[in-house]
């Protein structure tokens, strides 16, 4: 993770997979809902900062901060950027999960086990 010039903290472009990076980015309620707004269609900065309480350069941070893990892709479609979903970041994440789940049944198990004996 870095830390940009802006100060927000981000995985480099080209995400090397670290969920904790994804993470990090979902924690933002502002990201969350811009993520929530693209899953619906893909939108331009402009058409997101219209439906978002925060300013048209604060939306291009959080676009820039979901972009860099993954979790964003932009299109250029004619004069703008159209911003989709990019399943990429959620998959590392999402496999992080399914590990550790994996990981605690089989503790779980275990400690049942050696109750029942």
């Amino acid at each position: 993770m870095t830390k940009s010039a802006d100060g927000d903290k981000h995985a480099n472009k080209g995400n090397d997979g670290d969920p904790a990076d994804v993470f990090a980015a979902l924690s933002d309620p502002t990201r969350q809902q811009l993520l929530a707004m693209l899953a619906n269609e893909p939108q331009s900065a402009s058409a997101l900062a219209r439906n978002v309480d925060v300013s048209r350069q604060a939306i291009a941070k959080h676009l820039s901060a979901l972009e860099a893990v993954s979790l964003v892709r932009g299109t250029k479609l004619g004069r703008e950027l159209q911003f989709h979903v990019d399943p990429t970041g959620l998959t590392s994440a999402a496999d992080w999960i399914a590990t550790t789940t994996q990981n605690w049944e089989r503790r779980l198990d275990r400690l049942g086990e050696l109750l029942d004996e």
